[in-house]
This record gives structure tokens, sequence and C-alpha cells, in this order.
């Protein structure tokens, strides 16, 4: 997948998206129109489709999904928000398309300046909700993007674990980004944190810790096949297991199970999603250092990981 984006990177510098003639279908899966109206001169989804299939189309294992076109943080840039599948897995992209559509790059977009982080670090700091731990007046804040389906994000909490131990007067916040198109009972997961969390961050962060815990175990259960052979999600053992492990956290199972269910807590966690998209966020885990994106805690040793945190407080002048 990295070798495929790469390339495809490299390619797309210098190809022209208004040159590219419409194919015929080839077997890859239409692409989803965006739920909202794109911005005034955008690329419409049929011409960001055909391209997609022009230059990916000679793989039939490759699928590209349009998640959304939208406006990007450059005034010269439209962003086209995908998920690539292949037999490898998914993968989240933004590809930037000039506005006389006729360049488009893949990859991150990132501000230059003494303080290449502050626009994350405030926007951050006024939308950031999930569950916290560390002192509220830290001068130093790491929020980490996370779905609780993630085999990533629970192989990460160890990781994490050493940090809140390490970093006593940083505060950490645990954020929901749940990925529903690769993980289907990760949004009710979320749901379920976020009334949790509403009531007590220990409880929290105890749920947190119990359902990466159990992960494997609960996708063995709720992963069934019917008797025409298809795979589908038990929705019933969904449930059992979040209840359970709501009950195990020290929280109120039945005023959870109903806070989840409420509209109010699926526009929060709609809410914590838009923050995510809104920082261009393309997997999970990702976590933020005082704004400074550092990406799966377990990509890198953890040295390092200390040496940016230790590093991040120093320019904040706060106390480790």
């Amino acid at each position: 997948m990295r070798s495929l984006l790469l390339a495809a990177s490299v390619l797309l510098t210098a190809v022209s998206l208004s040159a590219q003639p419409p194919l015929a279908a080839n077997g890859t899966p239409a692409a989803q129109a965006p739920a909202v109206a794109l911005p005034p001169g955008a690329p419409s989804v049929e011409l960001t489709d055909n391209f997609f299939k022009r230059i990916l189309g000679y793989d039939p294992n490759i699928q590209v999904h349009i998640i959304s076109i939208t406006a990007s943080r450059s005034p010269e840039l439209f962003d086209v928000f995908t998920a690539i599948v292949t037999p490898e897995g998914q993968q989240l992209v933004h590809w930037y398309v000039t506005h006389d559509l006729k360049f488009v790059v893949a990859g991150e977009l990132r501000v230059f300046g003494t303080d290449p982080y502050r626009q994350e670090r405030e926007l951050l700091a006024k939308k950031s909700f999930g569950p916290t731990r560390g002192p509220a007046s830290a001068k130093v804040t790491v929020v980490e993007f996370a779905d609780l389906e993630c085999p990533a994000c629970r192989d990460a909490q160890p990781v994490m674990d050493r940090l809140y131990a390490d970093f006593p007067n940083v505060r950490f916040i645990f954020q929901s980004y749940p990925l529903a198109q690769m993980h289907p009972w990760a949004f009710r997961a979320a749901s379920y944190l976020d009334c949790i969390a509403r009531g007590s961050n220990d409880q929290a962060f105890n749920f947190i810790g119990s359902i990466y815990s159990h992960q494997r175990e609960i996708e063995s259960i709720i992963r069934r096949t019917g008797d025409d052979g298809k795979p589908y999600i038990d929705d019933n053992e969904v449930a059992g297991r979040l209840r359970h492990y709501t009950d195990n956290a020290g929280a109120d199972m039945t005023r959870t199970t109903a806070c989840a269910a409420g509209t109010d807590t699926e526009v929060r966690v709609q809410r914590s999603i838009g923050l995510a998209q809104e920082l261009n966020i393309t997997s999970t885990p990702t976590l933020y250092v005082n704004g400074r994106s550092v990406g799966n805690p377990s990509s890198l040793p953890y040295e390092t990981l200390k040496a940016i945190i230790s590093f991040e407080v120093d320019q904040a002048g706060a106390e480790k």
C-alpha cells in the first residue's frame, strides 16, 4: 500500500485532471457522491471518479471511494478525501486539486513558519472534548484520535499508558474517530464511551482498557456466518459486549445504554469525526502533541516519542 501511494503521489504531481477522458466501467465500484454540496468550481464526482479509474484502473483489486470534495486549508486547492481499498487493507488519503483543475498531488499540507503547529493546537484546544487524564491547566496537551475497533489502536494502548505515567503534568485526551467503513461496531462503541466519559473520566479510561483488552474476543463473538454462507455482524452480541464492559468500568449500564442510543450522542460522535476530518487525519491512531502530529505512537521508538513530548514541554515552558 505504501509503495502504491508513493508511486501515485510522484506521478500525480505532473498529471492533468481536466484532460483525462472518461473510461467505461472496469469492475471498480462507483464512487459515492459526497453528502454535502460541492464548493463552487470543485471537480465533480464523475470527473474525479474517472480520474482514479484512469490512473489505477489497471488493477481491479484497487478500489477508490470518494468520501468528500471540499475546500482545503489553501485557497488555491480543493481537497478530495478518499478511501483506497486493496487486498492489503484500507487507507484514507487526501488529494489536493488546483482550482484550474489541471494538477493534483496526494499527501499532507503543512503550515510553514516559526510555529507550524499553532493552527492545529488552537483547533484542538477549542474542539477536543473526549475523556481526559492529567491536569486541566497543563500547558501541553496530547490528543489521541483512536477507534475502539482498530487493532493498531489496541496495540498502541500500552505505549499510551507509559506516557501517562512518564508525563503526569501533561493533559491527555482520547478523541474518538470511529472508521465505520472498516469497523462496523466502532461508532456504537464510541457512543458508549462518550456517555461514560460525561459521567467519569476514570470510568471512561477503564472502558477503553477493557475494550482493547478484549477486542479480539469481541470480534470472534460478534462476527457470524448466515445460512446462506455470507458473513454478518450480530448486533445483539455487539450490544451485549458493550453493556458488559460498561458495567465492568463501573458505569451505570442502563443509563449508558439509553444515552448511547440518543440523537445527541450521535451528534457528538459525528462532531468528533468532523474534527478528525478537519485535521485531515487519515489513519488511527494519530497522536497530536500540542498541535504537532506524530502519527501512530507505536510507529516511533519510545525514547523518540518521549523526546518529542519533552521538547514540546520545553517549548511551552511547562513542568514535565
